[in-house]
């Protein structure tokens, strides 16, 4: 269970709670080099709406989440504690990692501004934008969502900044094949999640 302030006073930034994010991520460190997935799901002693199930090759783990509201009432906890539970045995496990060469040709990286529905989760996304070989990695780092409906963004839409690393390890990626490899990447995310490219 963690409850206050994400990080020590400082003058650098403002002071925050620690939130279901930073406990994700310490799961996503604790459980690496594996991937972990996380679905939303019920538990007993967790906050409906605010509970994700861990996975971990498709089988459930543990879950985490904010504490059930009839718990922080009762205790009188002015911000609810998130809290995770984990099967030891699935954390314990390890496979031996296996060593890979260092890459010959040099790792492309490439930014997209996608605005999605509120409803499309984040790992459904970056599995999409990952199932094409030459995008070795996806990830999110930036998410904005007006507080008013623009132009660009509906009301119930968000736009997700994801960025591409591109490699072929038999050969120097092309700025046409670079292109083809992004296109096709937001063709799939727009098939399966309805992503278009923020204007």
């Amino acid at each position: 269970m963690v409850y206050g302030p994400a990080a020590a006073p400082q003058w650098a930034q403002a002071d925050k709670a620690v939130d279901f994010f930073d406990v994700k991520g310490d799961i996503e460190a604790l459980l690496a080099p594996r991937k972990a997935t996380f679905v939303a799901a019920e538990h007993p002693a967790m906050h409906p709406g605010r509970c994700a199930a861990v996975q971990l090759d498709g089988a459930t783990i543990g879950h985490i989440g904010e504490l059930h509201p009839k718990w922080r009432q009762g205790y009188e906890l002015p911000q609810a504690p998130v809290l995770f539970e984990l099967d030891l045995a699935a954390v314990q496990k390890r496979e031996l990692p296996a060593a890979q060469g260092v890459p010959r040709q040099q790792l492309i990286q490439r930014d997209l501004a996608l605005v999605v529905a509120d409803k499309v989760t984040h790992d459904a996304l970056m599995g999409t934008l990952r199932d094409d070989p030459l995008v070795r990695a996806a990830w999110l780092f930036d998410v904005y969502k007006p507080a008013q409906p623009t132009a660009d963004i509906a009301a119930g839409e968000r736009s997700l900044a994801v960025r591409l690393e591109l490699l072929d390890d038999s050969s120097t990626l092309t700025e046409e094949r670079i292109d083809a490899a992004v296109v096709s990447a937001v063709a799939r995310v727009q098939a399966a999640h309805g992503a278009r490219l923020r204007a």
